[in-house]
């Protein structure tokens, strides 16, 4: 699956369960490095929301870390629990 820098975002907050091709049961989402990307969100005041910042699908990571301590692929992300 691919997934926008926001979800990515979200997902290292939520910690969701995940299944990944090639890798029997479920593993748990532990973070994903986002260092040098863009912010969550810009803009952001007291009574604004804030804006999602351009480039939402540029220079992702590939790879993300699960409770286990291994690295995987997110493109072999099959399934979100």
């Amino acid at each position: 699956m691919k997934f926008p820098l926001l979800q990515l975002y979200v997902f290292n907050r939520s910690k969701p369960t995940v299944e990944v091709r090639g890798v029997e049961g479920r593993l748990q989402w532990d973070e994903c490095d986002l260092t040098g990307l863009p912010p969550e969100r810009t803009g952001v005041t007291t009574t604004d929301h804030g804006k999602i910042p351009k480039g939402q699908w540029d220079n992702l990571p590939k790879m993300f870390k699960a409770t286990d301590g291994k690295e995987y692929p997110i493109e072999d992300i099959i399934v979100l629990g």
